[in-house]
């Protein structure tokens, strides 16, 4: 059996999840999150927080369109951008490298050069790893941090009546990527967020005390707001006219002849953060000038899982990026 033919990548980790799944006592949470939550660890109660992302060249980057700098920005900030999901703050972070036989000096420096920028940015220290050689250039990265427990926000923490935000505009990255993909040149603006995106560490020290659940925006709109419904047990209503789209989305989409939302939903790579939060969170955050931008409500499972269209009309959320469809 095909692993397309059972559901893609997130049915792949579901199985294997249950076949290797163990407990022990000082795991607040494993499998299923941004990041592993573990207790015990710090002297002052913060959890200790690992996450791992692994990056395949013309999979997740393409070395004639991005340079060895672009690269290494992009492999941080992914992985910080867990970090950030989970509210809490990346520290150690340790690199694994396979090289093709044919890599250049001079393109794995840049890498590092790369990497060390976004690791200054997000206050990351390289401690280790291990190199190899491989048919295709592959980046692993785990990556260490902590949380106070006042601030953990996990995937499952949504609550029925809560109000759904983002952190900012959604589709740039897919946007550019199917510029490029098509030949055409992608403006400034999509191409950094595609070549070179930020992660929003800058927001979500300030957004966790008051979210309930959070995920960053990696895979879509549609699939990583299904994550949380997942974790929590709950329904959802996203009104399709309230997703935040940058001018230069909305310009690639009439190029191209596509539309617009669909990259916000299903494109992915965006790395905005998407929470729960409750009105008089909400409204905390709002008075502390905390952007966030309204997209849906939490529901009840029973009302299931909603996109809201302009005539008003409902239709099942879906879509969002699988490795293996």
């Amino acid at each position: 059996m095909k692993i397309n033919e059972i559901g893609g990548e997130f049915a792949l980790i579901d199985r294997l999840s249950h076949r290797s799944a163990t407990s022990h006592p000082n795991m607040v949470m494993g499998i299923g999150d941004d990041a592993a939550v573990i207790n015990k660890v710090f002297s002052n109660g913060d959890y200790l927080l690992v996450t791992t992302d692994m990056l395949v060249e013309k999979s997740h980057f393409r070395c004639d369109w991005a340079s060895a700098e672009q690269i290494g920005v992009k492999s941080v900030a992914c992985n910080a951008s867990d970090i950030a999901a989970m509210g809490g703050i990346p520290t150690f972070m340790f690199v694994s490298l396979a090289l093709t036989p044919d890599t250049e000096v001079e393109w794995a420096e840049a890498l590092y050069q790369g990497m060390s920028q976004a690791c200054r940015r997000y206050d990351i220290t390289i401690a280790g790893g291990d190199t190899t050689h491989g048919r295709m250039i592959t980046i692993s990265i785990t990556l260490l941090g902590r949380v106070s427990p006042q601030n953990l926000c996990l995937r499952s923490h949504a609550r029925p009546g809560e109000v759904l935000c983002v952190t900012g505009p959604l589709g740039g990255s897919a946007a550019g990527l199917a510029m490029l993909l098509a030949g055409l040149t992608p403006p400034d603006y999509l191409k950094s967020k595609h070549l070179a995106p930020q992660c929003r560490l800058d927001l979500s020290p300030r957004i966790a005390p008051e979210a309930s659940a959070m995920i960053d925006i990696s895979d879509g709109l549609a699939a990583d707001v299904n994550h949380i419904c997942d974790q929590s047990g709950t329904g959802v209503e996203i009104t399709l006219t309230d997703i935040p789209l940058h001018p230069s989305v909305i310009g690639a989409a009439h190029t191209m002849g596509k539309d617009p939302y669909a990259f916000a939903l299903s494109g992915g790579e965006d790395f905005e953060l998407l929470f729960s939060v409750s009105l008089a969170g909400k409204n905390k955050l709002e008075e502390k000038g905390v952007s966030l931008i309204p997209v849906g409500r939490v529901t009840e499972a029973a009302a299931g899982r909603m996109l809201k269209l302009p005539d008003g009309q409902k239709r099942t959320l879906s879509g969002g990026y699988n490795h293996f469809s």
